[in-house]
């Protein structure tokens, strides 16, 4: 079976995202467990900053040959409506040109994509829906449309994208929960969807402190006392930043006075600005709470390792991979009893309500107060972070394209 993988997810802005990391990650996992099968790479001509670094990481797994560019007219940034007419006619030149690579099975790892960027992902604009299989990570914009499609053009975009999707011949999900949130939501037969899960890379893994690296991000963001830490992996509403903001001033004096709280995500300066506001009303003292800004895969591992505990309280997730990162590095993890979280954390003892502060308070208090269960939910994390393998998910992800496309099963 040769597959061709769109590896656009790992070459947009979408790179500097976990959409980038699940994109590069998954690629190169199904080309070490491809078996028999052929592995081709697609990669946009117009996003050219990626490529050299993509065909270093593919090394010694696909065969130069095999790493094909495509070329489109840009600009194409759907954002700008005046881009329209070209963008359409990108979509038909990417499709041809996969075509003309003859594919038994098409992997989109990413297929929301070119909204921002001159990225361009369709399916059966051209040919092929038929052996398309898209990644699928959530639904939250269909789902919440007045919340994340607030003007025409995000509308006209997300509703193209959802044809597309519902075109695709299968649906790779990234959690049970997206699976059955797309069975339900788009109203798709079970057997079109199909859970592959998600992983972490090798580096997230415990190991002792960097006491250099600790020292210099303690003076970097002035942390003094021990840190209670979210990474909500982006920024909006449904991150619930300061519903955590508002149980951290519900705290017991006790607790509260021995901890700072730490958010660990790129966050703009309007809504930067709005969280500090809202701390400020909750009473939070100006060194309670630290907004790290972007943080290097490096300072986030050595943050996950000296948490007192990691806090996950977003009100929906298509898998909740920092939750996943934080358990591999060693940490203490509650989150939402929401969505896909149960699913990655694994533990009741480890949820709360998302959408009650004083819930979560109780539940952060209830941890740092308990060292019988502290040592329960750290002995159960490093068990539940084994769970989930990047080859797990390649395998995976591998024995549906055959199953789909009806092909002889590749070698164990």
């Amino acid at each position: 079976m040769r597959i061709v993988i769109d590896l656009q997810g790992a070459q947009s802005e979408s790179r500097f995202r976990g959409i980038g990391r699940y994109s590069l990650a998954l690629a190169l996992g199904v080309a070490r467990n491809a078996g028999p099968h052929e592995v081709w790479l697609l990669l946009n001509g117009a996003l050219a900053d990626a490529i050299a670094d993509l065909r270093t990481a593919f090394a010694g797994l696909v065969p130069p040959e095999r790493i094909r560019v495509f070329e489109v007219p840009v600009p194409l940034a759907e954002l700008h409506t005046d881009n329209s007419a070209r963008t359409r006619a990108a979509e038909l030149l990417r499709e041809h040109a996969i075509a003309q690579l003859r594919p038994d099975a098409v992997l989109v790892t990413s297929l929301f994509e070119g909204f921002v960027d001159d990225a361009v992902v369709s399916v059966g604009a051209f040919a092929g829906a038929e052996r398309t299989a898209v990644v699928l990570y959530d639904l939250i914009p269909f789902l919440n449309p007045d919340a994340y499609l607030g003007t025409p053009a995000q509308r006209a975009y997300y509703e193209r994208k959802i044809a597309s999707l519902r075109r695709a011949g299968l649906l790779l999900s990234i959690s049970d929960y997206s699976r059955q949130e797309a069975i339900d939501a788009l109203r798709l037969p079970p057997e079109q969807v199909v859970a592959i899960s998600t992983a972490v890379d090798d580096s997230f893994q415990p190991a002792a402190p960097d006491a250099r690296l600790w020292s210099e991000l303690r003076a970097r963001y002035g942390l003094t006392r021990a840190m209670l830490m979210y990474a909500p992996g982006g920024f909006d509403a449904r991150k619930n930043i300061d519903g955590l903001i508002t149980a951290f001033s519900l705290l017991p004096a006790a607790v509260r006075t021995g901890h700072q709280l730490l958010i660990a995500s790129k966050v703009g300066q309007h809504d930067r600005d709005a969280l500090l506001a809202h701390a400020a009303r909750a009473g939070l003292a100006a060194d309670e709470l630290v907004f790290t800004g972007y943080v290097s895969d490096t300072d986030l591992i050595e943050l996950y390792r000296n948490a007192a505990l990691f806090v996950f309280p977003s009100r929906h997730e298509g898998f909740g991979l920092p939750a996943l990162e934080a358990m591999a590095c060693g940490a203490l993890v509650i989150g939402a009893d929401n969505t896909s979280i149960p699913e990655v954390i694994g533990c009741d003892e480890a949820m709360f309500n998302a959408d009650d502060p004083a819930a979560i308070a109780a539940k952060i208090a209830e941890v740092l107060t308990d060292d019988a269960l502290q040592q329960r939910l750290r002995a159960h994390g490093a068990q539940q972070a084994k769970r989930f393998s990047w080859d797990v998910t390649a395998q995976r992800t591998v024995r549906a394209l055959e199953a789909w496309r009806g092909q002889a099963p590749a070698a164990a």
